[in-house]
């Protein structure tokens, strides 16, 4: 008997000491995460739990645009389970890890997929470039709009959850929780911004054209998007005449970058300097004592609300249509014909992308850039514009084959001249008319594209008006117009052409 209790005695020991070791080794998770930078790191954090370790790849203090991964960084990417990050417009070494098999797809998460992005591209600016030119098409800072954060939130969860459906549940609850707040976050910036629509704040840099957008401001900016450019003389005079005719009283500086030219106009102008966080690196020191993406974001908005409420109300102004030919304004001398060959090419109906949802967020964005019209009755208004039953429309030689799901027609055109149509707001419009031989052709005999040029010039998209009475009879067609883009591009990458152009 004493045998068996010191038997006993010893495997319990040993089952003991087994236990201690397996809990040192599994100290560490299995599902290891890097995360590019600060807000996609603790947005990872908040979805992940306890479920893995999130590591931050480029710490508080470094530019993420011009970031260079070391060999130890590379060895951390290599051995994680999977890399998420923003955007390549953000992130832009990431596509040379691609490029290189530093990173493979299927352990890089992408927050942005699936979102389209603001236009980021310099117009009137005058600014000079340093060394290295980070040149965005579009802008990548969604971040600092809480309504694009919760898309962002949701976005990882979903790609997480599909990657590691073991942690599914897990992930969906911790995102849930998480998006509760961000859901309160946006709701205080919507109530507490309604007052102040329309008002103009300057930023060191052009960060925060989400924010502005999504909650009806407008952002005037000292440089571009990138933060190491800098303004030319020219530049800070129109920004101090413009801070003096618009009543501007803050000038907004960050801490993470050299806030010399602020100051400066802000001297020049007579106002405050405030600060807003960008949050693209937050110092640890910050984090230890309870910063979070919230509370930072909280920040700048008493920031924000502190420089409007001494600010000068804007003028109401009338929106001003530039008279471009894409506009519709021009010179009857300048129409030239054009031929088939402008459109050659595989091309596919947007109408789907409309039914499936896909085109939402260019109503939600059409919405917030005119005002005069909600997302849904933008989406009835395309609704009508887009229908079709031709899928597919594929242009070669004097060929043009019509798809639809009941099989395919080819017709032989010639060309039958242009017809220059006025619009109810004084813009005028071109349809190039073309004319099928065959007398067959029903209701494709007769052939109009619309693509908001005058002149030969080859097309990236276009709306077609078609029809089996006569070119007359089109003309009279103002509500529906089907609408093609490339065969090659995806729904995503349909939506992000609209916008961006």
């Amino acid at each position: 008997m004493k045998k068996c209790k010191k038997g006993f005695a010893v495997l319990l020991l040993g089952l003991v000491l087994f236990l201690t070791a397996c809990q040192s080794q599994g100290s560490k998770k299995d599902l290891q995460l890097v995360t590019s930078f600060y807000p996609i790191y603790e947005f990872t954090k908040k979805i992940v739990g306890d479920e893995a370790d999130v590591q931050l790849l480029v710490s508080a203090g470094t530019e993420v645009h011009g970031y260079e991964p070391s060999a130890k960084d590379i060895s951390r990417l290599q051995e994680a389970s999977s890399f998420l990050y923003l955007d390549p417009n953000m992130e832009m070494w990431v596509p040379d890890l691609e490029k290189t098999g530093v990173l493979e797809a299927d352990r890089t998460i992408q927050a942005s997929k699936d979102l389209i992005l603001l236009p980021g591209q310099e117009t009137d600016h005058d600014h000079d470039h340093g060394a290295e030119d980070h040149e965005h098409t579009l802008d990548p800072h969604l971040w600092l709009s809480p309504y694009r954060a919760k898309l962002l939130v949701a976005s990882l969860r979903d790609q997480l959850m599909e990657r590691y459906p073991d942690q599914a549940a897990s992930f969906e609850k911790n995102a849930a929780a998480y998006l509760k707040e961000l859901e309160q976050l946006d709701k205080t910036y919507q109530e507490k911004l309604a007052v102040y629509q329309g008002y103009t704040f300057l930023t060191q840099h052009t960060a925060f054209n989400y924010l502005a957008f999504d909650y009806q401001l407008q952002q005037e900016s000292i440089v571009g998007l990138s933060t190491e450019e800098e303004a030319s003389l020219k530049r800070i005079q129109e920004l101090t005449d413009q801070v003096k005719e618009a009543g501007i009283k803050r000038i907004y500086v960050e801490s993470t970058s050299s806030n010399k030219l602020a100051q400066t106009l802000a001297s020049e102008a007579g106002v405050a300097v405030g600060q807003l966080h960008t949050l693209e690196g937050v110092p640890q020191k910050e984090l230890d004592q309870g910063a979070s993406y919230i509370s930072l974001m909280e920040e700048n908005l008493e920031q924000l609300v502190a420089g409007f409420k001494d600010a000068m109300k804007p003028k109401a102004t009338e929106a001003v249509t530039e008279k471009t030919v894409a506009n519709g304004y021009f010179e009857d001398k300048a129409i030239k014909d054009r031929a088939l060959a402008d459109w050659e090419g595989d091309w596919q109906s947007v109408y789907p992308y409309l039914e499936s949802g896909q085109l939402d967020q260019v109503f939600d964005y059409k919405a917030k850039k005119k005002g005069d019209k909600t997302a849904q009755e933008y989406k009835d208004y395309y609704q009508i514009g887009y229908q079709t039953d031709v899928n597919q429309i594929k242009i070669k030689g004097n060929k043009v084959t019509f798809v639809t799901d009941k099989g395919e027609e080819t017709y032989t055109y010639k060309p039958a001249g242009y017809k220059v149509l006025t619009y109810e707001k004084g813009n005028r419009g071109v349809r190039f008319q073309f004319e099928a031989e065959e007398a067959n052709a029903g209701r494709f005999k007769y052939m109009q594209f619309s693509d908001h040029q005058i002149a030969p010039i080859k097309s990236g998209h276009f709306h077609l008006y078609f029809g089996g009475e006569s070119q007359e009879a089109l003309w009279e067609e103002m509500t529906n117009w089907p609408t093609y883009y490339p065969a090659s591009l995806s729904g995503q990458e349909v939506a992000q052409e609209m916008v961006a152009h």
